[in-house]
């Protein structure tokens, strides 16, 4: 007798494997983005986003100053074996004209956050009094400077809850749309700001208005009253909010064998 084996599903994808994906899917051909340290998934979508629809876009290495290294797996932005296969290599003063002068030299930037406030603004600082926080974050670096003078920036958060999700960040070091409307504008700032913001549940845009935070749409099996009940403020609702589009077969084959062959994104859940 003759067994047949049949190959086992596919893994449905992490939350960090959704993130990659969804943001990979809103980058554009020809565009500039920077990439902090410790960046998995900031990573792997800019790589994804060159293997799909954007093979001209090109981010550089904002601690180490390389262009475009081209790896089949994740490691670190700062690592020096990016240096031989990277485009182009550029030192700390250009960098830092770039990130502090430029207005818009660079199009976005992908930043993850210990808070996001319902106008986008973002911490990364600490949570409660900065003199003696409940918890410390890693700080600033370009931060500030990047969400103030790229183009637009996305956010994203591994978890969704009252304590992410605040109706007023504790430390503002990412500057989003600010107290709403046209504020950021009247305090002296490009246009720009955040586009979406991505978390365990869904998918969150902002009114092109009143810039406050809205659904755009729900993970699979989210409720509204699960992702209300999870927000420290009350978000916008426009009909009924879709659900968030999952990566497709071809998105999570290159995702997993061209952009991080060794799993790190499988390997944790935010």
């Amino acid at each position: 007798m003759t067994s047949t084996t049949e190959a086992p599903p596919a893994l449905s994808p992490t939350n960090s494997e959704l993130i990659a994906v969804l943001l990979a899917r809103d980058l554009a051909d020809g565009e500039k983005a920077i990439i902090g340290t410790n960046s998995d998934v900031q990573l792997a979508a800019c790589n994804l986003a060159r293997l799909m629809q954007a093979p001209r876009l090109w981010w550089v290495s904002g601690p180490g100053g390389m262009v475009n290294p081209t790896r089949d797996h994740l490691i670190s932005t700062a690592d020096y074996e990016n240096i031989e296969s990277a485009e182009a290599w550029m030192d700390l003063p250009n960098m830092i004209d770039f990130i502090d002068w430029k207005i818009h030299f660079f199009d976005f930037a992908i930043l993850s956050a210990l808070q996001i406030d319902r106008f986008g603004n973002i911490n990364t600082v600490a949570i409660g009094d900065a003199r003696k926080p409940r918890l410390r974050g890693p700080g600033t670096v370009g931060i500030s400077a990047l969400c103030g003078l790229a183009r637009r920036f996305y956010a994203f958060a591994a978890r969704h809850d009252r304590g992410v999700f605040v109706s007023r960040v504790d430390f503002l070091c990412g500057p989003g749309h600010m107290d709403g409307g046209d504020s950021r504008e009247t305090m002296g700032l490009p246009p720009g700001g955040p586009k979406l913001v991505m978390s365990p549940l869904g998918v969150f845009d902002f009114h092109p208005t009143t810039k406050q935070m809205r659904i755009a749409s729900l993970n699979p099996g989210v409720t509204l009253e699960q992702v209300r009940d999870s927000t420290g403020f009350d978000l916008l609702v426009e009909g009924t909010p879709p659900v968030t589009a999952m990566p497709t077969a071809l998105e999570l084959q290159l995702l997993r064998t061209r952009v991080d062959r060794h799993g790190s994104l499988r390997g944790r859940a935010g």
